[in-house]
């Protein structure tokens, strides 16, 4: 075999961010290194332990987020600590700014805390209450969130569903009834009415555009039905026994042996009459043979020339195969060439 040098490759390692890596499965095989795409830093695998069970390959150090403390491979390490302040110590104070936060003068030094005078008022709990439509009230220290249950003044209604009610003019609900019939406004039109159907706009009776009704027999009148005809097919030995069928127009008899097998159908009323049999026949150009074959046929390739459409045949198929590029194959767009760029993605954690 040939050795063919493949040019323009580049190689990507298996990367992934850290929250990736940390909820991957994946071990990484012996000296398979792995990318943290969100840090910068590398692992080297083992074939044993997952990502999390890896040590970093060399030390990382960043700026740290903690106060006297430096990032070393992604974990804080304690540079210095400021001891905790009391009445004899004095130890560091953090300056922050917004609202009940410790703020520090960075040229005098001088820390004060802001809305110190405002949070004193609620020192003393207050009573919260609501009047007129609607009443309630609770008490409020500012330790937590009040929650008011309130009632509408002077409504007192069986709960349920109501088709009608009266409300003043702020929109309370002052009344409830269900709607009777003389709520309804007379001379209403038909077509005003959803959901009625077709036939509510349509009159009763047997003439075209009626809506035909029901018989006292819980029937339709004869006079709005078609005329019915119904084929049944009958079996006999010979014309004989075909005669004394109850048979009507329209209806096939088929009969079984001697002469005059064959089907037949009825062409008029009267049964017993032989001439009001007419036999059926088959078209003058039905097939009677395949390829001089009669029977049943079973063809090959053997019984039938070639012409222009040639058959297939291993030969031929080797030789028209070996004419082709491997472009022209199906999955001819993935083969790789000495021409291709090729990457050499490892993939994700």
């Amino acid at each position: 075999m040939a050795t063919q040098t493949l040019k323009n490759v580049i190689l990507q390692l298996r990367t992934g961010s850290a929250t990736q890596w940390a909820a991957s499965t994946r071990i990484l095989a012996v000296g398979e290194p792995g990318v943290e795409t969100d840090t910068g830093r590398i692992k080297v695998g083992d074939g044993t332990n997952l990502w999390s069970g890896l040590p970093w390959s060399g030390a990382a150090i960043s700026k740290s987020t903690s106060n006297g403390s430096l990032m070393v491979n992604g974990a804080d390490i304690v540079v210095y600590a400021l001891p905790v302040a009391t009445s004899d110590v004095l130890g560091g104070v953090k300056s922050s700014s917004g609202t009940g936060k410790v703020t520090v003068d960075s040229t005098t030094g001088t820390a004060s805390v802001s809305n110190v005078a405002s949070a004193n008022k609620l020192s003393t709990e207050r009573t919260i209450s609501l009047s007129g439509d609607v009443t309630g009230s609770g008490s409020f220290d500012g330790s937590a969130g009040l929650a008011i249950t309130t009632a509408l003044a002077g409504q007192a209604f069986t709960a349920g569903t109501y088709t009608k009610v009266t409300v003043n003019t702020k929109g309370i609900v002052t009344g409830v009834a269900n709607i009777s019939e003389s709520d309804l406004p007379s001379g209403i039109s038909v077509g005003k009415i959803s959901g009625l159907g077709s036939a509510a706009t349509k009159n009763t009776g047997t003439a075209s555009g009626n809506v035909p009704i029901l018989g006292s027999d819980g029937k339709l009148d004869t006079a709005v039905l078609p005329a019915l005809a119904i084929t049944n097919t009958f079996t006999a030995t010979s014309k004989a026994d075909m005669i004394k069928l109850t048979a009507q127009t329209g209806d096939v008899c088929v009969i079984t042996s001697g002469g005059d097998k064959g089907s037949y159908i009825l062409t008029k009323d009267d049964p017993t009459q032989t001439t009001n049999w007419q036999m059926l026949t088959p078209p003058a150009d039905a097939v009677t043979s395949v390829n001089g074959k009669t029977g049943i046929v079973t063809l090959t390739t053997a019984d039938i020339e070639e012409g222009s459409g040639l058959y297939w045949t291993q030969s031929r198929f080797d030789t028209a195969f070996a004419a082709k590029s491997s472009t022209d194959l199906k999955d001819g767009a993935s083969i790789v060439k000495t021409t291709d760029t090729v990457v050499i993605n490892c993939g994700n954690a």
